[in-house]
């Protein structure tokens, strides 16, 4: 029996269209590739030259759009789901700002779209110990307010402040897919699965007394010789991630130098910071 030509079926090309799938012609000893069905339901990892920019601005991987997140999340592991880290869906002063800083390298890209994503909870600013760690788990994550407020989402900007704290609440990925755009303009390096955990070498206090005396144990900000006290300089980490310890991603920095950095002032409660202050202050009264 002969099969009909279905390729000219108009009802199954619109179909087809709607889905966004490319029109192969078939052979005999062709092989059809398995659909990958985890790439809504878990994620996939999506290698960032094949994602696409839409005319639209959006971004896309085989006709999927995807968001953007930070997944390393310096967190505990009982920590609310409004604490932790937002994900992000427009070109929001989030983003801008995380990328003037020269901090977007800590986001990834991930394609699912019901608001859970593979996160690690690394416990406090330092390395937690391993049993108080969460890594590879799956969290809620609520968008960005900033992202609902630049794209002006169901009328967000105008709304009072409980309506908007309702909005931000209910937010749906799938219902943001099927009816508004989004304007990301760059693409992470990494994605939730291929990106390593942000944390410090095994061997940091090694590559940092190395990096320090490349320097001449001289702060790179304020030019403060530190030879005599070399606990007060620092190897800050310029795209904020901790396991790039490439010269280029490295500076050295006196600890109020260091203090100064984006997300890096809660070091002026630190004892540490009082002491050098001290020190400091212990100079200029011989000089004086």
């Amino acid at each position: 029996m002969r099969l009909p030509d279905f390729s000219t079926h108009v009802g199954l090309n619109r179909l087809r269209q709607q889905m966004r799938a490319e029109l192969i012609s078939w052979r005999p000893g062709l092989h059809w590739e398995n659909i990958d069905v985890t790439l809504v339901t878990t994620g996939i990892e999506i290698p960032p030259d094949e994602i696409e920019y839409a005319p639209d601005g959006t971004l896309e991987y085989k006709g999927r759009k995807v968001v953007v997140y930070i997944r390393d999340q310096y967190r505990s592991r009982d920590s609310d789901p409004e604490d932790l880290y937002r994900f992000h869906v427009a070109d929001c002063t989030t983003l801008r700002t995380m990328k003037q800083q020269n901090r977007y390298a800590r986001y990834v890209a991930a394609s699912r779209r019901d608001g859970r994503f593979k996160v690690n909870l690394l416990g406090g600013f330092g390395n937690a110990p391993r049993e108080e760690r969460a890594e590879n788990i799956e969290r809620r994550l609520y968008i960005c307010k900033h992202c609902l407020e630049r794209l002006n989402y169901r009328a967000y900007r105008r709304r009072p402040r409980f309506e908007r704290d309702n909005i931000w609440r209910t937010f749906l990925l799938t219902e943001y897919f099927e009816k508004y755009d989004s304007e990301i303009s760059d693409v992470p390096e990494h994605t939730e699965i291929s990106d390593p955990p942000n944390e410090y070498a095994p061997d940091q206090n090694q590559i940092s007394r190395d990096y320090r005396a490349r320097a001449g144990w001289t702060c790179q900000a304020c030019f403060i010789n530190l030879r005599e006290r070399p606990e007060f300089l620092d190897v800050h980490h310029r795209n904020g991630r901790r396991n790039d310890n490439t010269d280029e991603n490295l500076v050295a920095l006196c600890v109020s130098c260091h203090t100064e950095e984006p997300q890096h002032q809660h070091m002026e409660s630190m004892p540490r910071y009082r002491k050098f202050q001290q020190w400091i202050n212990e100079l200029e009264d011989e000089v004086e």
